[in-house]
């Protein structure tokens, strides 16, 4: 085996190591979400997904006739 090969136990435990020192940080960083705000965000874009999907499909009709 390569010396510089890495057994997957070490690499198990460098990325639980790694988990929770950004656990840590994100602790402090955490911030309410508005969510009402959230649903109006997502809202909006499935409008404008589903806008985007039927103007496609009328240019596609149109092409096609």
């Amino acid at each position: 085996m390569n010396a510089h090969a890495v057994a997957y136990p070490s690499l198990q435990r460098r990325l639980i190591t790694q988990r929770r020192t950004c656990a840590l940080f994100l602790i402090q960083t955490t911030q309410h979400v508005n969510t009402r705000k959230l649903y109006v965000t997502e809202i909006a874009r499935a409008a404008v997904a589903t806008l985007a999907l039927s103007a496609w499909c009328v240019s596609l009709l149109l092409i096609a006739s």
